[in-house]
């Protein structure tokens, strides 16, 4: 009796341990399992992934230097329309006067007034417009005597002359007459009407007819204040010495 009860508790403890050991083989088979299953899903997250990103290329090309990548925004030089296009008559006249104008910078000069030949959008135009272009008074001395300057610019001679319209000659020769002051034509040729090659002062009583020779080189002048004072102070001497002898009288 004892002994069966030996055997049978022996019999039991080889059963418990057999149960024992197969529920372990079936828990690591559980857990071999999920590893698997779970290694499998985040192959194929990755592939999903893999196939949806593009692909990058293994090694990104060095990048251009600034100066080959930056656009060249230097402007482009332009030249002003007034450079490329050739003045027009007036306004080369306009630029002969201002030369002119630039010679009474003197102490012994002064410009008493400048004509303004401008005209409406009409074509109206005042008629002080077609006086001579300046007044001006000029000092030598202790005398003082004003004259009138007409201006005119010409690009060339034509034929060694340069010729006016009668009907400009008659309108100064009256406009003189009738203010009793001498009129001079103050002629620029050649170059440009800002730095002409030959500036002439010609009175309006030496105009024979209506014309100026480039010959009549007696009217030549230097470009400069002391040239024209003393061109005018010869030109007018009759009248410095008659103005002169009045103030001694005095």
């Amino acid at each position: 009796m004892g002994y069966l009860l030996i055997v049978a508790g022996v019999l039991a403890i080889v059963g418990g341990l057999l149960l024992i050991t197969r529920q372990n083989a079936h828990k690591e088979q559980v857990i071999i399992l999920s590893n698997s299953s779970a290694r499998h899903s985040a192959d194929s997250i990755t592939s999903r992934q893999a196939t949806a990103t593009p692909s990058q290329s293994p090694a990104a090309s060095p990048q251009a230097p600034a100066a080959s990548r930056q656009t060249d925004n230097t402007p482009t030089p332009h030249t002003p329309e007034s450079a490329t296009s050739k003045p027009t008559p007036h306004e080369k006249g306009e630029q002969f006067e201002d030369f002119v104008a630039n010679i009474f910078a003197d102490w012994r000069l002064k410009l008493l007034e400048r004509t303004q030949d401008k005209a409406s959008s009409a074509g109206v135009v005042a008629e002080s417009c077609k006086n001579p272009d300046f007044h001006v008074e000029q000092k030598y001395g202790k005398s003082q005597i004003d004259y009138y300057i007409e201006c005119k610019y010409r690009s060339n001679w034509n034929n060694g002359c340069v010729s006016f319209e009668e009907y400009q000659i008659k309108r100064y020769k009256d406009f003189q007459r009738e203010k009793r002051r001498k009129v001079l034509i103050a002629l620029g040729v050649g170059g440009t009407p800002d730095h002409p090659e030959i500036l002439m002062l010609v009175p309006l009583d030496s105009i024979k007819g209506n014309t100026i020779r480039k010959i009549d080189t007696r009217y030549a002048v230097s470009p400069n204040s002391d040239s024209w004072v003393k061109y005018m102070g010869n030109y007018f001497s009759t009248v410095f010495q008659k103005s002169r002898a009045r103030q001694s009288d005095n």
